[in-house]
Parts: structure tokens; C-alpha cells; sequence
């Protein structure tokens, strides 16, 4: 395959994640939790293809972080997903991880607009806690709330983004 061919496969992939958000919504709306799990998990597995496919590219014709924009859609999405499935989700996890995850975003996001020649910084650690925090839905549908799973979950989707705006402040800071 070549180099354009794969830019054009990646961004698809990168465009039906955030595409996916609205059937995910609806049939979280509506309660249809295994249609959640399922269209969720064909959206999650758009993450590791379009990767897969991008690593093989022609650099993106464009400077935003597309693929970096999908999974910020589809964690904030996921978020209202639980909600919406999950009565009482949001209360008993609200403390103090959305907060301070929210708060970092905001951060973050205005680092990115500031600086836009720094582009965003893939860090392992935070790849590691994309991929768990994608496993929390599918893993609530079918096993229920399990307390120390998802506070596990949370705890790692704050240290990854504590490291990330860390990375932000040192590349904004000199």
C-alpha cells in the first residue's frame, strides 16, 4: 500500500471514531447497552488500525491532532455513556478524577492553542491508559460496577494525564 493510500485509510478510520459517537449515544440513550458494547468496541478497535495505518503514511496534510481530537471525543462521550447507562456512575466516581481530569484538559488544550508548533507528545504510559480506560465500558456492561476496576482505571487515566501536562509545561516553560 502506499504512502497516500495509507494517509487517506487512517484518517477514515480517524473520522468513523468520531463519527461513532452519535449511534453510541443514541443507544446508550436508550438503554441498549449491548449495541453500546458493540459499536464501542468496533470504535475502540478504529484507535489501533488508524495507528497502524499511520505509521505507514504520508505526514497529514494538516497540523491539528486528528487522531488525538477522536480519542478526546470518545473519552468525554464515554464519560456521558456511563452516565447514561450506569445510574448513580457519576456520583459515586465524580471525586475527585473528573475534576482534576477536566481541569488538566482545559490546560492542556490551551498549551496546544498557544503553542502549536509543540504538537502533542504520544507518551507510552498515557497510550497504556487510553487502552485501559477504553476496556472500562465494555468490561462495566458485562461484568457490572466493579469498585476497585474502575477506580484503578481512573486513577491511571489521571497519572497519564498528570504526565502529560507535565511534558506540556517543561516544552512551554523553555
Amino acid at each position: 500500500m502506499n504512502r497516500d493510500t495509507a494517509r487517506i485509510v487512517a484518517d477514515a478510520l480517524t473520522w468513523s471514531r468520531i463519527a461513532s459517537v452519535v449511534p453510541i449515544t443514541v443507544f446508550a440513550a436508550f438503554g441498549l447497552k449491548w449495541w453500546v458494547f458493540g459499536s464501542y468496541v468496533a470504535a475502540a478497535a478504529t484507535d489501533g488500525l488508524d495507528g497502524w495505518f499511520a505509521r505507514r503514511a504520508a505526514p497529514p496534510g494538516y497540523d491539528a491532532d486528528l487522531d488525538g481530537i477522536a480519542d478526546l471525543v470518545l473519552s468525554f462521550s464515554t464519560l456521558l455513556w456511563l452516565w447514561l447507562l450506569f445510574p448513580g456512575f457519576v456520583s459515586k466516581y465524580w471525586l475527585p478524577y473528573l475534576p482534576i481530569l477536566v481541569a488538566l484538559e482545559i490546560y492542556m488544550s490551551h498549551v496546544r492553542i498557544r503553542h502549536k508548533r509543540y504538537g502533542v507528545p504520544h507518551l507510552q504510559f498515557g497510550r497504556f491508559a487510553m487502552a485501559l480506560f477504553f476496556f472500562l465500558l465494555p468490561v462495566l456492561i458485562v461484568r457490572g460496577d466493579i469498585t476497585w476496576f474502575v477506580h484503578g482505571v481512573l486513577i491511571v487515566a489521571v497519572a497519564a494525564k498528570l504526565q502529560l501536562a507535565r511534558a506540556f509545561w517543561t516544552r512551554s516553560a523553555s
